[in-house]
């Protein structure tokens, strides 16, 4: 701000710094009333579980209380991305129990997951996962971003993933020894859903919401792809979200109201066990479904990407910067008179 003012006095200055001020909040706060709910949010969590007592079994928590998570690590929350890697390497680390724990030396082991947000604020998530000969590795990735509906009553609306899968190995048998799991989840919910959690971390967010179908108060919509990866190869899975109608789905879009506010949710889940691979850093995508009748140009988000002003919003703040530069000759003509 200092160049901008130079030269004028003091008095010019504070009248420039503060009006300039209130005209770029102005503008910024009456830009986008959604962006004050900064209603979005991410979550990545990688884990570690030890197989070596496990035999030719399952290697699953679920199944053997022994072979639960030993190392973890996770980020993110609300109005946040995340980025998150577990890579076993010998390190000490306190784990998702509190427990400080040593993990083993065996770099072929690692997870790894990024969120953020692409196009039209939508979410976006990368993730990998391999597995040592006795380790069972595991990434999980969830992001969410509110849309408005600005335009008419009955507006359809629905929202398609898409993971292209760069590579995996995977074999069969059994609970997925030496497999490959990939799952992904596209879903439409109320807000209340996120309201309802209180305080928004990643760990919340992870134990109280990640994959929730139909059936759980606030979710409108959802569609669940994937499943385990056998042999290898560079698969690409797509679902769209359908309605819900209590625990059950009904095929085709939601239907926003009038300023109704929706969150897009977005989830992927790999697992691998016992020499299992899969990367999938090509990325799994969402975008606005093509064909369902939804009119993007009525959508406002919350906007995951903050401090950047709409164009509307440039033209309140320029006209502000040129009102006060009159203002400011003015000034100084009086001041010579």
């Amino acid at each position: 701000m200092r160049a901008a003012t130079e030269g004028l006095p003091n008095v010019d200055n504070k009248l420039a710094w503060l009006a300039v001020t209130a005209l770029g909040v102005a503008a910024l706060a009456g830009s986008n009333p959604a962006a004050a709910q900064a209603a979005y949010g991410s979550a990545a969590f990688a884990s570690y579980r030890d197989c070596s007592a496990a035999g030719a079994g399952a290697c699953d928590g679920t199944v053997e209380p022994a072979q639960a998570i030993v190392g973890s690590a996770i980020s993110g929350g609300l109005s946040s991305t995340s980025n998150t890697n577990l890579t076993l390497t010998g390190q000490t680390i306190v784990n998702l129990f509190g427990n400080t724990v040593t993990l083993p030396n065996d770099p072929a082991s690692s997870a790894s997951g990024t969120v953020g947000f692409g196009a039209a604020d939508l979410p976006v998530l990368k993730a990998a996962s391999s597995s040592g000969a006795e380790t069972r590795m595991g990434i999980n990735a969830f992001g969410y971003q509110s849309y408005t509906n600005e335009g008419a009553s009955s507006t359809p609306f629905e929202i398609t993933g898409n993971l292209d899968i760069d590579s995996f190995s995977g074999t069969a048998g059994g609970v997925f020894p030496g497999g490959a799991i990939a799952t992904t989840y596209v879903a439409l919910w109320d807000p209340s859903v996120i309201s309802s959690l209180g305080p928004v971390d990643a760990q919340t967010l992870f134990d109280d919401v990640f994959l929730t179908g139909c059936g759980t108060p606030g979710v409108l919509g959802v569609a669940f792809g994937g499943g385990t990866l056998v042999g290898s190869g560079s698969p690409s899975i797509s679902t769209t979200t359908e309605a819900c109608s209590g625990s059950s789905v009904v095929p085709g879009p939601i239907t926003l109201g009038a300023n109704q506010t929706v969150l897009v949710v977005a989830g992927l889940q790999l697992l691998t066990n016992r020499g299992g691979v899969i990367d999938a850093l090509d990325t799994f995508t969402t975008e606005f479904t093509p064909d369902a009748g939804v009119d993007v140009a009525e959508l406002r988000s919350g906007e995951s990407i903050l401090g950047v002003p709409e164009p509307a919003s440039w033209a309140l703040m320029l006209g502000g910067f040129f009102g006060l530069g009159g203002a400011l000759r003015r000034r100084r003509t009086a001041l010579a008179v």
